[in-house]
């Protein structure tokens, strides 16, 4: 980690950071967009490593304001499986290099943002309740979490499935991203994602995150959803495609 970021690399990442405050109050897809930004100014496995600990503070946020009344009972239905597509993306992320996972990382988002496109033009639903489906989406979940942490939209079409009112749905995705953010700390810092240097880097963007939860929480319900997701994905596949192409 830089201790002078290059302007460019400081600006992107108060982006992502105002970003990752922004999602956590319950706008589903919107997390995505901090994904290739930080990979566009970082290393692909390092860039990983910077946002998770954002995620984990902006967590904590969520928790705090959103702390009760989460469905427990399928949190521990999917946490063992996320944990288990989080060990299985760690072993993934030992054996590739940074060239390698930037075109990844930005393939990831792109499908994420297909799927997310498709569902919602042919108003596509799905029944998760079953425990394959449970632990299908819960692998798939920890592994694109792990090596991306792209798993915001994955996740949010899951608990919509569940007839979720805005509320519980608000709540039971707080409590997930938390608990398995956490998972992943001593896994990203085995690998040497984590660093303090990172840490003090993350520390410094704290206020950005608060802001950006501040301006989720307060202001989300006057702004226009359709126009507001249509500029994410946009957005969001514009930073996908140079990951790849560049």
């Amino acid at each position: 980690m830089p201790e002078n970021p290059e302007p460019v690399t400081l600006l992107l990442s108060i982006i992502a950071a105002f970003i990752a405050g922004f999602a956590k109050t319950g706008i589903s897809g919107v997390g995505i967009l901090a994904v290739p930004l930080m990979a566009s100014v970082f290393p692909g496995k390092a860039s990983t490593g910077v946002l998770l600990p954002m995620l984990v503070m902006a967590d904590l946020m969520a928790i705090t304001v959103y702390r009760r009344r989460a469905d427990w009972k399928i949190l521990m239905r999917v946490f063992p499986f996320a944990a288990a597509g989080i060990i299985i993306g760690t072993f993934f992320m030992m054996k590739i290099n940074n060239a390698t996972l930037k075109p990844i990382i930005g393939v990831m988002v792109l499908l994420v943002l297909l799927l997310n496109i498709i569902i919602k033009i042919f108003r596509l639903e799905f029944n998760f309740h079953n425990i394959i489906f449970s632990g299908l989406i819960g692998i798939l979940a920890g592994f694109t979490t792990m090596t991306a942490n792209a798993a915001g939209p994955l996740m949010a079409i899951y608990f919509l499935s569940l007839g979720y009112s805005k509320d519980t749905f608000v709540r039971t995705q707080a409590w997930y991203f938390f608990v398995m953010n956490l998972f992943k700390i001593p896994f990203s810092a085995g690998l040497g994602l984590i660093s303090i240097s990172s840490l003090l880097f993350n520390l410094s963007l704290l206020p950005v995150i608060a802001a950006g939860f501040f301006f989720g929480y307060k202001f989300i319900k006057i702004l226009p959803q359709n126009i507001f997701s249509v500029i994410i994905i946009a957005l969001s596949f514009i930073a996908a495609l140079r990951l790849i192409i560049f």
